[in-house]
C-alpha cells in the first residue's frame, strides 16, 4: 500500500513539474512586441524624464534625471544623460546602440551605460507608446528586474498615462524612488 501511494505521489508531483511552465518575462513574451520597439523611441524628440524608478543609483539620490537621444543612423545614436547631482546640473554623452534579443524581428534592446558601476550593458525596452511614455528595463551588475518609467517632456509634468502607468506597476516590482520633480524642466531651463 505504501508503495503504491509512493507511486502515485511520485507521478503527480512529475505531472504537475511538467504542466507548469513559467510566464516569460514581459520582455520577452511575444505579446508584447509591438510595445517594444526601440526603434521607434528613438526618434520621439525631446528630453525622456525619468520619473521613478525601482532601485537607487547612489546617496544622495540625484534627481531630474533624462535621456535624450540625436544624431543617430538606424543602429547609433548620441545618448546625453544627464541629472542634477548635489544641487548642480551634469550631463554625458555616449553611444547607444540598438539591437535585437531572443525571438524579436525588430530591435528592442538598447546598449548603453546607465550608471558607471554598472558599465555597459543591454537595457530591454519593456513597453512604449511611442507618444510620451516608455518603460525601461534596467539591467545592473546586482541581479534583480530594475526599470525607469520615461515620461516625454511636458508628459512628465503630469501621471503616467494608461497603460503605461499599470504596465509600470505589474512588470517593475519593489519599491520606487520618484526622480521627476515639477520644476525639473523649468531648473533645466533656466540653467542652460
Amino acid at each position: 500500500l505504501l508503495a503504491i501511494f509512493c507511486l502515485l505521489i511520485g507521478s503527480y508531483s512529475q505531472e504537475t513539474a511538467e504542466a507548469i511552465t513559467p510566464a516569460p518575462l514581459p520582455e520577452e513574451d511575444p505579446q508584447n512586441f509591438p510595445d517594444q520597439y526601440a526603434d521607434q523611441v528613438v526618434t520621439m524628440n525631446g528630453e525622456h524624464w525619468v520619473k521613478e524608478r525601482t532601485y537607487s543609483v547612489m546617496k544622495p539620490e540625484p534627481i531630474c534625471e533624462y535621456a535624450r537621444i540625436f544624431d543617430g543612423d538606424g543602429t547609433k545614436y548620441t545618448l546625453q544623460l544627464g541629472a542634477k547631482l548635489r544641487g548642480k546640473w551634469t550631463n554625458q554623452n555616449q553611444t547607444l546602440v540598438l539591437k535585437t534579443s531572443g525571438s524579436h524581428t525588430k530591435p528592442n534592446v538598447m546598449e548603453f551605460s546607465r550608471t558607471k558601476a554598472d558599465g555597459r550593458r543591454d537595457h530591454k525596452l519593456l513597453y512604449s507608446n511611442y507618444a510620451n511614455c516608455s518603460i525601461v528595463r534596467i539591467s545592473r551588475e546586482t541581479p534583480g528586474l530594475f526599470c525607469d518609467l520615461l515620461l516625454l517632456g511636458s508628459a512628465a509634468d503630469s501621471d503616467p498615462p494608461s497603460p503605461c502607468k499599470e504596465k509600470f506597476e505589474k512588470y517593475c516590482l519593489g519599491e520606487k524612488v520618484k526622480v521627476y520633480t515639477s520644476d525639473c524642466r523649468t531648473q533645466k531651463q533656466e540653467a542652460a
